[in-house]
């Protein structure tokens, strides 16, 4: 059997909620790789990457702490060879 070339794309947002959904609330224990494997099962990885909004930092305790945890995130993405993609982060729902 031919094995087909695969790209995983991850939408970070919608992947962290459903995570939380479903009980897993540390993206830094989850084991990119291993999702990776089973979404292309046999087939061969290209490349994968994550899209999620960059944490602009404003001096404040709070965003000194997200722009902290999402380094974390890229590094440990990085672990999983993942790329990423910083974006924009929209607040609420004025798009």
């Amino acid at each position: 059997m031919v094995k087909q070339k695969c790209i995983v794309f991850i939408d970070g947002s919608n992947f962290y909620f459903k995570l939380k959904d479903l009980g897993l609330h540390r993206l830094l224990d989850f084991d990119f790789s291993g999702f990776s494997k089973m979404l292309i099962s046999e087939n061969e990885l290209v490349s994968s990457t994550y899209y999620v909004g960059k944490i602009r930092t404003d001096g404040k305790n709070k965003t000194k702490k997200l722009f902290d945890d999402q380094q974390k995130l890229l590094g440990h993405l990085k672990k999983h060879n993942y790329k990423y993609s910083l974006g924009y982060l929209c607040h609420g729902s004025s798009l």
